[in-house]
C-alpha cells in the first residue's frame, strides 16, 4: 500500500476535456491528482487520443501514473484499445499498486454520479481504512 501522502496520478481519457478537468475538484484533499487528459477534440488534432499518443503520455510522465480512467463517452473497442495501451505501460514499467476505471463498460449506471463512482473505486483501492 503507498504512503497515505503520496500522490496518486491518474490518466484521464475521454471524449472531451471539460469534464476531465472538472475532477480536480473533487480529488481536493485526497491523494490523487489528475496527471494528464488525453480527448478527441482538443486542438491540435495531433495530440488528441490515438493509442500511440496515450503510449507517449504513460511513457513520459513522472510519477509514473498508476490509475487510468476510461470515460463513459468511450466505445468499448476504444476503451479496450485504450487499456491494452495501459496493461503495456505497467508490464514495462513494473508500475505496482494500479487501476482501471472503465466507466465505457460499466457495469452499473451511477445514476448520472460518474465522479461519485470514480471517487469509491478509488478510495477503494488506495483508502479502504476510509477517508482521512
Amino acid at each position: 500500500m503507498p504512503h497515505p501522502t503520496a500522490s496518486i496520478p491518474i490518466v484521464a481519457i475521454g471524449r472531451t476535456r471539460p469534464v476531465a478537468e472538472g475532477a480536480d475538484a473533487a480529488f481536493a484533499g485526497t491523494p490523487y491528482r489528475t496527471a494528464a487528459i488525453v480527448d478527441f477534440t482538443s486542438e491540435p488534432a495531433a495530440y488528441t487520443y490515438s493509442a500511440h499518443n496515450l503510449g507517449v503520455v504513460l511513457q513520459n510522465l513522472h510519477p509514473r501514473p498508476r490509475v487510468v480512467i476510461c470515460g463513459t463517452g468511450l466505445s468499448h473497442e476504444t476503451a479496450d484499445e485504450a487499456i491494452e495501451v495501459w496493461d503495456t505501460y505497467v508490464k514495462s514499467w513494473g508500475v505496482t499498486e494500479t487501476l482501471v476505471i472503465n466507466l465505457a463498460r460499466a457495469a452499473q449506471d451511477a445514476g448520472g454520479d460518474w465522479m461519485a463512482e470514480i471517487m469509491r473505486r478509488l478510495d477503494e483501492k488506495y483508502r479502504p481504512q476510509g477517508h482521512a
